[in-house]
């Protein structure tokens, strides 16, 4: 019984996170992000950009949150953190995170 129980809020932790984001609006937005991911957010290997499509939704939202803070993208020798900062930037508010994040996990592995 206690197992069930703590499958059923382990799951219901997980599906608001699914559940935040408009992957239409989200499909919109990742024009972007499909210039240096990939139109299926698989990387470019061509660039050595990393693969969007199989993360987790809350990786891809801390990422995307530690390049607008600053906190990732700012240091002199992280020359790819520079380039996805500005556009991590392009992301307005939560919404439009959670929009792009929808889609994301819409992506095959």
């Amino acid at each position: 019984m206690r197992w069930l129980v703590m499958s059923a809020l382990a799951v219901s932790l997980t599906v608001p996170c699914l559940a935040e984001g408009n992957a239409y609006a989200g499909k919109m937005r990742f024009g972007i992000c499909s210039q240096c991911h990939g139109p299926d957010g698989r990387g470019l290997e061509s660039i050595s950009t990393p693969r969007l499509a199989g993360q987790r939704p809350y990786y891809l939202k801390r990422q995307l949150q530690n390049f607008q803070k600053g906190i990732r993208g700012t240091h002199s020798e992280d020359e790819k953190g520079k380039m996805m900062r500005p556009m991590a930037m392009t992301l307005e508010d939560e919404q439009a995170i959670d929009d792009v994040i929808a889609y994301i996990v819409t992506l095959p592995e």
